[in-house]
């Protein structure tokens, strides 16, 4: 005791604490803590997948309004951190309207790029069959894509005999034995992604450029042999492409139409009758088969003049490989789509009327 008089508090050895020093302690943490949130949202990756999102900006739409997207869309955290890295960079000033492609949880730089590069052009998807004819091909275009129907389809058609159309397409050297103007045949049936800015030159390019890639690899030295060019073995191609339905029966009819080629035999194809005909028939009639025209092969010898369709890559390969057997007639017997094949006429006869009874 000292005589009553009070003790002044003391701090442990050491530690001398002001209220300014406090405070000084308090803003820095503060300053520590924002840096820390402001680096999380500059670095902010989101967990989970990184899910592709579209955005489509509107006519007229704010920089505001474009970043508040983005953030509910979760490609970035924060709409403030985007707006001041957009405004010096002057993306902000520089966003067309239209549709964008991002990913959840990217960075602000590369959302940024995305912005600056502009919208996305739209993409169409048209899937070309085996066995479709530039008609054909050239309505599908019309109803699923933005490419010029009408022009692709004389383009294809009139080929060389067209003053517009683009020299790089005739420019292939499987199309050298194509003395013709038509590109029928040629047009490689697959599936195609293309934007809304693709021309009709441009998608005939694109088809040709395939058949080329496809067919590069196949062994033409069959067709050598037997004297045929690379346009006569698309033609018969195209014929097996209309002709079979049946996988295992493609190779089976190129022998049929090989073995009544080297006969001098009339090849008696429907189907080239049908691709003259202004529309196709479930049944042809006596009056079609009189048809005066190049392809109609119940009136002309050997193979039509081109291609009645565009063959897939199976039928070209079943053309440059035929069966080894003397089939030269077929019929079909089941309604599946399976043919008979004989070697005598006696027998088609016979298949052909018990053909009748089961497909009645």
């Amino acid at each position: 005791m000292s005589g009553g008089r009070e003790r002044k508090k003391t701090f442990p050895e050491g530690i001398h604490l002001s209220k300014k020093s406090g405070l000084t302690l308090a803003f820095t943490l503060l300053v520590v803590l924002v840096g820390l949130f402001v680096l999380w949202l500059l670095l902010w990756p989101l967990t989970g997948a990184k899910k592709s999102v579209k955005i489509v900006v509107q006519p007229g739409s704010s920089f505001s309004e474009v970043a508040d997207a983005l953030v509910r869309e979760k490609v970035v955290a924060s709409t403030l951190i985007l707006e001041i890295l957009a405004g010096r960079s002057g993306v902000d000033k520089k966003v067309l309207p239209g549709e964008y492609q991002f990913r959840r949880g990217m960075s602000y730089a590369e959302t940024l790029g995305v912005l600056r590069r502009g919208p996305i052009k739209k993409v169409s998807t048209v899937v070309i069959p085996e066995g479709f004819t530039i008609d054909q091909i050239a309505d599908r275009l019309k109803a699923r894509t933005e490419v010029d129907a009408e022009e692709f389809r004389r383009l294809a058609k009139e080929g060389r005999a067209s003053d517009q159309i683009s020299s790089a397409l005739w420019g292939y050297d499987f199309l050298e034995s194509n003395l013709g103007s038509s590109l029928e045949g040629y047009l490689f049936p697959k599936t195609y992604r293309i934007d809304e800015d693709t021309t009709a030159d441009e998608f005939l390019n694109l088809l040709l450029a395939q058949f080329e890639k496809e067919t590069s690899s196949l062994d033409w030295s069959g067709a050598e042999a037997r004297n045929l060019t690379v346009h006569e073995v698309v033609t018969l191609a195209s014929l097996i492409e209309k002709e079979a339905r049946i996988s295992e029966e493609r190779p089976l009819i190129a022998a049929v139409i090989y073995n009544r080629l080297q006969r001098g035999m009339l090849l008696q194809i429907d189907a080239t009758v049908q691709y003259v005909l202004p529309t196709k028939k479930t049944r042809l009639t006596e009056d079609d088969l009189k048809i005066a025209s190049p392809y109609n092969t119940y009136l002309q010898p050997g193979l039509p003049p081109g291609p009645i369709c565009n063959p897939g890559l199976a039928c070209l390969k079943a053309a440059l490989n035929p069966a080894e057997v003397d089939y030269l007639y077929y019929v079909l017997t089941d309604s599946d789509g399976r043919h008979t094949f004989t070697s005598s006429y006696e027998d088609f006869v016979q298949a052909k009327q018990e053909a009748k009874k089961s497909l009645k």
